[in-house]
């Protein structure tokens, strides 16, 4: 009888499903904001990128002021500047960052392209397809350490993903920054003319963020300011190839490995993207957690193949890459052509296994995404993996509310299986609908969640299946402006999902307060109680947090007691960073988590270091140690990765053996770009 439940609840959320999806599509189109406009200044004379604002260009320019904390819209503590001019090649954009207190100016990080999230840093949100929905961030701290990131996510390499040029000065008033951000480097329609644009500026001392135009606590994209009246070079195709070269010694024996990275980036700006025998045992992967888990732990993608892109692919309910092992060739194309988005990617072992995704997505406005993503995974009829073929075809729409205080989020996506030689097939349902909310208004995530017994994706990731239930969450938070709290926020969650007999599978409620002090201190606590297949599970959990915005010297201690599957259980976990020398920094972690009886009591324990030597700006010493129990790994690199030219790795080891392997390799990418 439970079963039929089951299946009659599946029924309904089918047409519930199709009828949402027909109103939905009745919404075409979202309100247009009032946005200010600006203009970049065309020059003859570009500035000469050096942090001194003394060009003769910036003379000509403008001031844009009138900055707003972004939580509160407020006055922020500190007054900033931003002037823009252009070529036809590159926008150019300085900052004058006036400080009361220089002294206090915060600038630690030095490798490029690493956060600088912990420093005084000033950054450039740009969206040129001027579309609402996603944008490129560029970003510089107080001593001239860049951070870049690209929509669709790209490998670390400055030739690959495109260079720009930045530079900073701390001065008596403050300090002050320039950029040279190339119009090649980013991608837009043939004829565009406008772009959304943003300006911010980081205070980590005061943990103050402010923003010009101000975007709402809960950034609204479409609130960003126009620049118009741009004359753009027109877009080329852009192909970089990328070999490299690989020599190692190990247990006696010498081996030689070579493969390549290419990538074409098209006019229309849709990417193709093709690897031929990537080397994948050299990337560091993630540290799986010691900490106790009913299911499978989920681990971010870190190989670069499978991260570029990444956002515009289907989820890990249809394809988690990690399921993927070394592979031969691998193919990718993704891009955007209005208000269409396609990605597609296959990777292969030749006669071994073949794995495929692609996304679709149609966004006629920022508020309303329709998509259909699919898998499909196939092994060879000698493989033990069972079954051959399987796939997965997963169907769903968002749609958007945009309000002064916050955004609400509605989902429903709907996964179906099939699988060949007799494996089942299944279906799984998700909905939610949620509201991230500005300081001093509550937010909300309910969802609910149906999963058939026989749902199975080889390719994807379903930690649960023959589970049906909802979960509610309801939060509240506030940046207090004056007293000894910069922040605090309290949370309170439910869950329970019921099996497909009708009994209930688990259960959780949930308590927690957290709470940030001016002088960058953090404490956290939480109770939470509830069951998972009848066993009691209750901890409880307080954390500690010191120099939390500070990138050297902050570190974290999390103690967790209680019972876990109805057993005592107990958890510490430490982070420390460091930087004892003025070139070299330290990060250490540990893990011990124990189940006590009944039975044999389970102890585990993971301690990880890593420490870098920063011998020049762009080369580096590391020690990476893992240490799971009474194995330890340890790998040493010497890495140094030039602004331009060939990138050059020494290795001792393998960076995710579970020992250490005695093992010496010489590696060298040499990227050439082809414009």
């Amino acid at each position: 009888m439970q079963l039929l439940c089951f299946r009659a609840a599946r029924a309904r959320v089918d047409c519930l499903f199709a009828v949402v999806v027909f109103c939905l599509f009745g919404i075409c189109s979202a309100g247009a904001a009032t946005r200010p406009r600006v203009r970049a200044v065309k020059v003859d004379r570009p500035p000469v990128i050096d942090g001194v604002l003394d060009d003769a260009c910036w003379q000509s320019c403008a001031r844009i002021t009138g900055f707003r904390e972004s939580q509160f819209g407020r006055e922020p503590s500190e007054r900033t500047e931003v002037m823009l001019c252009r070529d036809e090649s590159n926008l150019y954009v300085a900052f004058v960052c006036y400080d009361s207190q220089p002294a206090l100016i915060r600038a630690t990080q030095t490798q490029i392209n690493s956060s600088i999230s912990n420093d005084d840093y000033v950054g450039v949100l740009i969206d040129p397809e001027h579309a609402f929905l996603t944008h490129y961030h560029f970003e510089v701290n107080a001593i001239g350490t860049q951070y870049h990131s690209v929509p669709e996510g790209a490998p670390a390499n400055i030739t690959w993903r495109g260079d720009w040029q930045a530079a900073a000065k701390i001065t008596d008033l403050g300090w002050q920054a320039e950029m040279a951000i190339p119009f090649a480097g980013l991608r837009y329609p043939a004829g565009q003319r406008t772009f959304s644009i943003q300006f911010r500026r980081y205070i980590p001392r005061l943990d103050e963020r402010s923003t010009w135009p101000f975007a709402g606590a809960v950034m609204d994209q479409t609130k960003f300011a126009d620049l118009v009246d741009l004359e753009l070079p027109p877009q080329a195709a852009k192909p970089v190839l990328m070999p490299y070269f690989l020599s190692s010694s190990h247990r006696g024996s010498s081996t030689g490995r070579i493969g390549f990275d290419y990538k074409r980036e098209m006019p229309n700006h849709v990417v193709f993207l093709a690897t031929c025998n990537p080397d994948f045992s050299d990337v560091q992967d993630a540290v799986a957690s010691v900490s106790y888990s009913y299911t499978e732990q989920y681990l971010p993608e870190r190989r670069p193949f499978f991260q570029e892109g990444s956002s515009l692919f289907p989820d890990s309910t249809v394809f988690y890459s990690r399921r993927i092992g070394e592979i031969d060739w691998g193919l990718k194309a993704f891009g955007k052509l209005g208000p269409h988005t396609l990605a597609v990617v296959d990777a292969l072992n030749w006669g071994k296994e073949n794995h495929l995704a692609a996304a679709y997505a149609y966004d006629p406005n920022p508020d309303l995404s329709v998509s259909l993503w699919a898998s499909l995974s196939r092994v060879s009829a000698q493989s033990t993996a069972q079954p051959r073929l399987s796939t997965c075809v997963a169907p769903g729409f968002v749609k958007r509310w945009r309000s002064a205080a916050g955004r609400t989020s509605f989902s429903v996506r709907r996964y179906d299986s099939f699988n060949s030689d007799g494996a089942p097939s299944g279906y799984s349902i998700h909905t939610s609908l949620s509201r991230d909310s500005a300081p001093r208004h509550f937010d909300y995530a309910l969802s609910w969640l149906a999963t058939s017994g026989d749902f199975y994706v080889r390719d994807g990731y379903t930690p649960i299946v023959g589970v049906r239930g909802c979960a509610l969450g309801i939060g509240y938070h506030d940046r207090p402006q004056a007293g000894r709290f910069i922040y605090w926020r309290t949370d309170v969650n439910a869950a329970r999902y019921w099996s497909e007999d009708g009994g209930v599978h688990h259960d959780s409620v949930s308590v927690s307060l957290d709470c940030d002090t001016r002088n960058e201190w953090s404490f956290g606590a939480t109770l939470k109680s509830g069951s998972w297949l009848g066993l009691a599970d209750f901890t409880a959990a307080g954390r500690v947090e010191w120099l939390e915005r500070h990138l050297y010297g902050c570190g974290s201690l999390v103690y967790v007691i209680g019972k876990r599957s109805g057993r005592r259980y107990r958890e510490v976990d430490f982070s420390q960073s460091l930087r004892p020398l003025g070139k070299l920094t330290i990060s250490i972690g540990s893990e011990w988590a124990k189940l006590g009886s009944p039975g044999v009591p389970e102890t585990k324990l993971l301690l990880t270091l890593l420490a870098n030597y920063e011998v020049a700006p762009d080369a580096v010493i590391g020690l990476w140690l893992v240490g799971r129990g009474s194995d330890k790994n340890v790998c040493i690199t010497y890495k140094r990765t030039a602004r331009s030219g060939s990138d050059v790795y020494f290795i001792y080891g393998y960076p995710n053996s579970q020992r250490t392997e005695h093992r010496i390799a010489v590696k060298v990418v040499v990227p050439v770009a082809f414009f």
